[in-house]
């Protein structure tokens, strides 16, 4: 662990030193794997956050020594066609892991078209076998990048969720339910809260919670009455909000302005730990994705 909390200030999860500490580590494992492995991106259409996105990956797969293929196919392509591309780098046993670069066109079926990547190769682990195995309490297998990276930020602090009251906002197939779920097999107690529970019932649960997760896309809707101010309790922000203010993204993405979910500089002077935003989950969730791509090749 890298950072310590001054006296009178939170600790700061800081996800760049993490990513970074990551980096170093993985970059000793990809060189000395007998025969380098690639990370297949697939994008359908081209949408520009995406392309952001997937610059950060081929970014750090080049840091790491990995390769990194984009297969881009336009916006208006049959399922047949993303198909086809996918069950290709399927059978290459050159490419390790395939990934779906999500948002896809509203005329393709996100859950079909994630489900025609194999279970081996599903690095992002968001396809419905990947899925099953996290709900069962199988924390073995391929980890959503972003939980992956919540877990990882916080076994880095030192922080264990073993036997602790955990409170999540959010259940989306991306962040909020593998998040749930990755925190239940590491024997958290886990209350989910999302937009139907009661804003009374949510600060409530809130409260009385020992680790705090949130990822429900509201710009710093989270404030200082969801907490108890007694600087004992950790918060990990997965909000990415594009605001019109708000700290720059710095490496990850130029000129694009985020915020959190969490009202940081309320908040901080509550807890004990808190992850920013940009910096916290955002680098974590790159690191998480090439950890779990070291697993498809190592395992």
């Amino acid at each position: 662990m890298q950072n310590k909390e001054m006296k009178g200030q939170p600790l700061i999860l800081d996800g760049r030193a993490t990513r970074d500490a990551i980096r170093v580590r993985l970059k000793k494992e990809f060189g000395a794997l007998a025969q380098p492995r690639a990370l297949a991106i697939v994008q359908v259409g081209d949408d520009s956050a995406s392309r952001a996105y997937i610059k950060q990956k081929m970014l750090f797969g080049e840091s790491v020594g990995v390769r990194v293929t984009h297969e881009k196919i336009p916006s208006d392509a049959r399922e047949q066609a993303v198909a086809d591309c996918i069950s290709a780098l399927s059978a290459n046993p050159s490419v390790a892991g395939i990934i779906v670069q999500l948002p896809l066109p509203a005329h393709l079926e996100r859950e079909r078209i994630l489900d025609l990547v194999p279970p081996w190769k599903d690095v992002d682990g968001l396809s419905s076998a990947s899925r099953t195995r996290l709900a069962a309490g199988n924390a073995s297998g391929f980890v959503p990048a972003t939980a992956r990276g919540v877990g990882e930020l916080l076994a880095y602090y030192g922080i264990s969720v073993a036997g602790k009251k955990a409170a999540v906002f959010g259940r989306s197939l991306i962040a909020g339910g593998p998040i749930v779920q990755l925190l239940s097999a590491k024997g958290a107690r886990v209350t989910v809260l999302h937009s139907k529970t009661p804003v009374e019932e949510a600060q409530r649960t809130s409260r009385a919670s020992d680790i705090i997760v949130v990822a429900i896309g509201k710009p710093r809707f989270i404030g200082r009455e969801y907490f108890r101010n007694d600087k004992t309790q950790v918060v990990v922000d997965v909000g990415i909000n594009r605001t019109a203010t708000g700290e720059a993204l710095a490496e990850e993405v130029p000129r694009v302005n985020l915020v959190g979910d969490v009202d940081f500089d309320v908040v901080k002077g509550s807890v004990y730990a808190i992850s920013p935003v940009p910096g916290g989950v955002g680098p974590m969730t790159v690191a998480a994705l090439f950890e779990n791509l070291y697993d498809s090749v190592y395992n």
